[in-house]
């Protein structure tokens, strides 16, 4: 079974966001394993303009933008229709022990990453920690003495 920790968005929780007051989000792609290549999205709310001037400044082209409401609207609303292929995710958790879950249930997948593109040893006590930086899941992986940052979707897949 796949895991995703991030909230899928539907047409209320969008509205949620809206009624608290949202009013320029960064929209941009998100790759995940259990997400067809080039159908998924993330969505990250901001208070103010200039913080997603920010966030988006840190993307790559093409990889997403800062929009805002109401001129962007619509755009968000085509892709949230049911005959839409696509997939957003709010840039939030839906647990807590998010990064607990990953480890235990991409357990397979990361050992076969440690084992086959990284010079950690079998006996090396190994840390990894998830974090959120612009939108892009990383994995930190570390041994005490070296550290490692990956993008998440590399040592998921």
């Amino acid at each position: 079974m796949l895991y995703n920790p991030f909230e899928q968005l539907s047409h209320s929780s969008f509205q949620e966001l809206l009624d608290k007051g949202y009013r320029d989000f960064v929209l941009q792609r998100f790759e995940w394993p259990d997400i067809s290549k080039g159908s998924g999205f993330l969505l990250s709310p901001y208070w103010k303009t200039e913080e997603a001037q920010e966030h988006a400044a840190q993307l790559n082209s093409k990889e997403g933008k800062a929009v805002s409401i109401p001129a962007d609207t619509l755009r968000i609303h085509q892709l949230l229709a049911s005959n839409s292929s696509y997939r957003i995710f709010i840039n939030r958790f839906y647990e807590e022990r998010w990064n607990k879950r990953m480890l235990l249930m991409y357990e397979n997948k990361i050992i076969n990453y440690l084992r086959s593109k990284t010079t950690f040893k079998r006996k090396d006590p190994i840390d990894i920690l998830f974090t959120l930086e612009h939108g892009r899941v990383w994995a930190i992986i570390s041994n005490g003495n070296t550290k490692k940052k990956v993008s998440a979707i590399e040592l998921l897949s």
